[in-house]
C-alpha cells in the first residue's frame, strides 16, 4: 500500500502530468481558433466581446485568475488589455526595428544606435561580400526573427535565405500566439543587418528596464541569450529581485555597470510618454547601445509575468493612467 505521503506525491505527479498536456492540447487547438477569429473579424478595430472573452479563458490558464481587460488592475491584466484594446500610431513605431532607430535618434541621440549595414526586402540582394566576417540579421516586424553569422565564410547563405523568406511571409501579430498583438500587425517586413557588438566575442549583457510613467521600477540583467539563457532581476538601485522571467535566475549578484547611472537615465528619457514600455539597452566599454522598445514585453504577455502576486499588483498600479501617453 503506499503511504500517504507517497500517494501525494504518485498523485502530484499525475496532475502536473495532466497540466503539461492538457495546455498543449490546448495552445495548439485554442490558440489558432482565437488567431482565425482575429484575423477575420478584429481588423485594425479593438478587441470586441467575444474575442476579448475568449483571450480570458487563455488568460485564466497562465495567470490563474479571471481578468477585466476594461478595467485592468494587475500588470498582467493591464498587459493584455493593451494587446486587446490599444491602436495609439506609436505602438507601431515602436515595434518596428527599423522606425524606432529614427525614433530614438530624435529622443537620444544615434551615437546610440548600433550601426546598420544594410536593410532590404529581398533576401538575395544581401551584399555579403561588402560585410564584415561577424554580424547579426534580423528582420523588424515581429520577435525572435535574428540570425547570428559569426564567421561569413562558413555561413550558408542558401539556408538563410530560406529562412529570411519565410519570416518575411509571416505577419507576427496575426499568426503568432493568440493573434492579439496589434502593434507589429502593419509593419511592412524588412530585413536589417546590424554590426555584431561583442562583449570577448560574446553577444554582451542585456540589461532590460521596465519604465512605468517614465521611471524605472526593476532591470532584468540577461546573460547568454544564443546559448543557456539566464538571468538576474534588480530593482533601479541594483539590488537583486526575486522576478520571475521565462529564464533560469542565476543565484549571483550581478556586478553593476560602471556606467548605470547614465543607462538609467537613457532609458527613463526613451520611456517618457509611456504609462508602460521596457527599454532594452547594452553597456560595452562604457558605451551605451539601444536594443529595443518592448511594449509588449514578458513573453509578449503569454508568459506569467511575476511569481510574487503581490509585484503583479504594485506594478500594476504603478502602470500609469495619463490619458495623454501610450
Amino acid at each position: 500500500m503506499f503511504s500517504t505521503k507517497k500517494l501525494e506525491q504518485e498523485t502530484s505527479r499525475v496532475l502536473l502530468f495532466f497540466i503539461y498536456y492538457a495546455k498543449k492540447v490546448f495552445n495548439s487547438a485554442y490558440y489558432p481558433l482565437v488567431r482565425t477569429y482575429a484575423r477575420l473579424f478584429l481588423k485594425d478595430r479593438p478587441a470586441d466581446p467575444l474575442l476579448r472573452g475568449m483571450c480570458a479563458i487563455a488568460f485564466l490558464v497562465v495567470y490563474h485568475y479571471w481578468p477585466d481587460f476594461v478595467r485592468p488592475r494587475r500588470f498582467g491584466e493591464k498587459l493584455w488589455s493593451r494587446m486587446l484594446l490599444s491602436r495609439h500610431p506609436l505602438l507601431t513605431t515602436i515595434s518596428d526595428k527599423l522606425l524606432v532607430r529614427d525614433y530614438v535618434a530624435k529622443k537620444a541621440g544615434a551615437d546610440h544606435l548600433i550601426p546598420l549595414l544594410w536593410s532590404g526586402d529581398k533576401p538575395e540582394a544581401i551584399p555579403y561580400d561588402r560585410l564584415p566576417d561577424m554580424f547579426v540579421i534580423k528582420t523588424n516586424h515581429g520577435c525572435q526573427y535574428n540570425i547570428l553569422v559569426t564567421d561569413k565564410a562558413r555561413a550558408d547563405r542558401r539556408a538563410i535565405g530560406a529562412k529570411l523568406k519565410k519570416w518575411l511571409a509571416e505577419n507576427y501579430a496575426e499568426d503568432a500566439h493568440l493573434g492579439i498583438i496589434w502593434g507589429y500587425k502593419n509593419i511592412k517586413p524588412v530585413i536589417l543587418i546590424e554590426e555584431f557588438i561583442d562583449d570577448h566575442g560574446q553577444p554582451p549583457t542585456d540589461y532590460k528596464f521596465y519604465c512605468f510613467s517614465g521611471r524605472t521600477e526593476l532591470i532584468t540583467v540577461h546573460f547568454d541569450r544564443y546559448k543557456v539563457p539566464r538571468s538576474v532581476s534588480v530593482d533601479r538601485d541594483f539590488v537583486k529581485l526575486r522576478f520571475r522571467p521565462r529564464f533560469k535566475q542565476q543565484d549571483i549578484d550581478p556586478p553593476k555597470p560602471r556606467n548605470f547611472a547614465a543607462m538609467l537615465r537613457l532609458a527613463e528619457a526613451l520611456a517618457e510618454g509611456f504609462n508602460f514600455v521596457r527599454v532594452d539597452l547594452y553597456s560595452l566599454q562604457d558605451k551605451i547601445y539601444f536594443g529595443e522598445l518592448t511594449p509588449y514585453p514578458v513573453g509578449v504577455g503569454y508568459f506569467r509575468s511575476f511569481d510574487i502576486v503581490s509585484l503583479d499588483e504594485t506594478l500594476g498600479e504603478k502602470w500609469g493612467s495619463n490619458p495623454e501617453w501610450v
